[in-house]
């Protein structure tokens, strides 16, 4: 694909990810109250956690900490980069921000496909289909929460905008790259490595961040197989997480039976505070995840 074309695809994309986002309903338009009840307490189950809070602080900072930055497969970060020591520790006011917003939550402000939506209202509660639709609405609500925080650009950092600006676009002088390939630094250091299409996200950059917080969340981006849902053939499990933690698979894999119960139970559980327990997120991979997408 030469150049021009790639452009023209780009574009492409670019406008039907926009004509997409556009038909988004807001979360009042879940006609279903029972359903709507349901959503928002298992928004709140996983808002609740500590993982979540630490997660959104960081985005309220304005940059990642240290050891989360390079807690991914491909972290895009080299040699002497500043994030490793200048970082260790959130900055002050950004975990307390994060705490205030939780607890002034309120799932009002949040939009969703509308198809998605449709089916989630019309699956009978604890069947499979509604509950598979449950984690993909908690799914995109984390992304969309992460994506508004980025936007309101609180940037804590005690380092200001200049800092954020230079730990993230920082790149290895040109003095110390003999035998190196000079790697440009990505827009953000919140990044998943399989999605970095902000020229075609309808959010931009805003986007990457929402599938990094996604991922810090719930253990991976959640994917999803359809089959399930109109097959009584195909048996559960039919979510599937594709993670960017250093040390867990590259590959999309799916959730054993068992771990997606876990899921199911601490989103339908009736407290949130403090969060249910057991809480199973993050859930990453481990031997016995042999399903997988290469």
């Amino acid at each position: 694909m030469n150049p021009e074309e790639l452009e023209a695809l780009t574009e492409t994309l670019k406008e039907k990810a926009a004509a997409q986002h556009r038909l988004r309903v807001p979360f009042r338009d879940i006609q279903s109250q029972s359903h709507r009840h349901v959503l928002d307490g298992a928004i709140k189950n996983a808002l609740a956690t500590e993982l979540a809070q630490f997660t959104y602080a960081q985005i309220i900072d304005g940059l990642p900490t240290g050891d989360v930055c390079f807690d991914r497969r491909f972290p895009h970060v080299f040699g002497e980069h500043p994030i490793d020591s200048c970082h260790d520790e959130l900055c002050p006011g950004a975990l307390e921000k994060a705490q205030e917003y939780y607890l002034q939550w309120d799932s009002g402000i949040l939009t969703f496909d509308p198809m998605t939506i449709e089916k989630y209202q019309h699956a009978e509660i604890g069947s499979r289909v509604f509950k598979t639709r449950l984690v993909e609405l908690v799914a995109v609500a984390l992304h969309e929460i992460a994506v508004l925080l980025f936007q309101l650009d609180f940037q804590l950092h005690r380092g200001g905008k200049a800092d954020i600006d230079y730990v993230t676009n920082w790149r290895i002088p040109a003095s110390e790259l003999e035998g190196l390939v000079d790697v440009p630094p990505r827009p953000t250091l919140f990044s998943h490595h399989a999605y970095l299409d902000a020229d075609i996200y309808p959010n931009g950059v805003a986007d990457i961040v929402g599938y990094w917080a996604e991922d810090r969340i719930l253990g991976g981006v959640a994917i999803f197989d359809r089959r399930a849902e109109t097959s009584s053939d195909t048996p559960l499990p039919n979510i599937y997480f594709h993670s960017c933690r250093h040390k867990q698979t590259y590959r999309v894999y799916q959730l054993r039976d068992d771990q997606q119960e876990a899921l199911f139970a601490f989103l339908l559980a009736e407290t949130d505070c403090p969060p249910p327990e057991p809480n199973p997120l993050p859930i990453l991979s481990d031997a016995q995840n042999r399903a997988q997408v290469t």
